[in-house]
């Protein structure tokens, strides 16, 4: 099975190198869809599907994976941070909350022009930080170029707490639910994963 990764999302690749699936990554380098009128899970799923099937059109064969994440805190969505100001500025707007991360999926079929999109959601908890806290933590919590600012991972993990639902997800890709869509194509991605 060909298997392509529309992201040039590192975390991605290792998560599926991690479960021993072999796959090549084509980033899509499209431009992502964002609105305030439309659901996360629904702006996700969107831009997922820009992904794969920018990727897809190019090629004869394979099964592309599209995947986007975003991050809910309150009612309003939150991207990527700006640049270092920006991101400090959200770690503070985040500190005792419970944020919601959605991430969406879309795998297409490019020989059969079939297509299957879903979403995930997960939920996060961020731990109060005083004031002095956030500078220390501010500085060892980077590289900060994902949803939300920062990772859950490293340095990440002291802050953020209780998570409910799939710790993939929350990663960027969420791995039994992409089994799930693979199935919807009629394949078994299991059968393809090296010991």
């Amino acid at each position: 099975m060909n298997i392509i990764l529309a992201s040039s999302s590192k975390r991605r690749r290792e998560i599926l190198a991690s479960c021993g699936i072999a796959h090549k990554v084509i980033p899509s380098n499209a431009a992502e869809y964002m609105t305030i009128s439309k659901l996360p899970e629904q702006v996700a799923m969107i831009n997922a599907r820009i992904k794969a099937e920018a990727v897809a059109k190019n090629l004869k064969s394979g099964y592309v994976i599209g995947a986007d994440t975003v991050v809910l805190l309150g009612a309003k969505i939150i991207g990527k941070p700006k640049d270092a100001s920006h991101a400090k500025k959200m770690l503070k707007e985040m500190s005792g909350k419970t944020i919601s991360v959605y991430t969406g999926l879309c795998v297409i079929d490019a020989k059969k022009g079939n297509i299957v999109s879903d979403y995930e959601k997960s939920l996060v908890t961020v731990k109060k930080l005083k004031g002095s806290e956030i500078p220390k933590y501010f500085k060892l919590l980077g590289p900060y170029d994902k949803a939300g600012g920062f990772s859950i991972e490293g340095v990440g993990s002291f802050i953020f707490d209780n998570i409910k639902g799939s710790y993939f997800n929350v990663l960027g890709l969420p791995t039994a639910k992409l089994r799930e869509m693979f199935k919807k194509l009629g394949l078994d991605i299991l059968a393809n994963i090296r010991p």
